[in-house]
């Protein structure tokens, strides 16, 4: 889309807004669709070539318009979300669209996404933990609970560990700046034999200062298989 193309489409949206505005009488208060009723009205995958803003303004208001209130707009979400896992080649159990816990939702900013991740993965360790030990207060679990990130991290991990309530330790970087496996199993192996709980790792792929990557093959599975045992 060029500058002369943006400036036409862009006063197209005004006026369609605007004409949404004024017509809102005419428009139903509740949607008339149930939940799910989006997913097999919109492609499965990402479409490889793009649409028209003509076809995308009428599915607009032939699909989305109608659950406008609810459900479309979270529908549509999930929808995106499974396109984006799959662009990303990632397991089924990711996805939203399979039973099971996995899915996603579209967060405002990457530091919003780092809190909301790292709450997520503390709630699901106390459920678990509460299931298999029924005496074991919230406050008793939070103490000990241990998240990791490389010394190279966004400001924005150690936020969400304040935020959160958790110990987040810095694991320190090797000479190309990037988190190692030997280095984080050494941290994991010392705090788990203090009778902490290692819960969360962020792993960096492009920091801040030098554009330096965690080395997620290493790290990843490391963390994985700990947090197992």
């Amino acid at each position: 889309m060029n500058a002369s193309e943006f400036r036409r489409r862009g006063k197209e949206m005004v006026d369609y807004m605007a004409n949404y505005m004024e017509g809102i009488e005419g428009r139903q208060v509740y949607p008339d669709v149930e939940p799910g009723y989006l997913r097999p009205l919109i492609p499965a995958a990402a479409p490889q070539e793009p649409d028209t803003f003509e076809d995308i303004i009428n599915d607009v208001e032939k699909i989305i318009m109608p659950g406008a209130a609810s459900p479309a707009c979270t529908e549509l979400e999930t929808v995106m979300m499974d396109w984006l896992g799959k662009m990303l080649e990632l397991p089924k159990a990711f996805l939203n669209e399979k039973a099971g816990e996995g899915g996603g939702v579209i967060q405002g900013s990457a530091s919003e996404a780092t809190l909301v991740a790292l709450l997520a993965a503390r709630t699901k360790v106390i459920h678990r933990l509460q299931a298999a030990s029924p005496e074991l207060t919230q406050a008793a679990i939070m103490e000990k609970l241990v998240a990791y990130s490389s010394d190279q991290a966004h400001s924005s991990v150690e936020r969400a560990g304040l935020i959160g309530g958790v110990k987040l330790k810095a694991i320190p970087s090797d000479g190309n700046f990037a988190m190692r496996a030997s280095a984080l199993q050494e941290a994991l192996e010392r705090d788990k034999a203090a009778g902490l709980i290692p819960f969360f790792m962020v792993a960096t792929l492009g920091t801040t200062t030098c554009c330096s990557f965690d080395n997620l093959l290493e790290v990843g599975p490391i963390f994985c298989r700990f947090i197992q045992l």
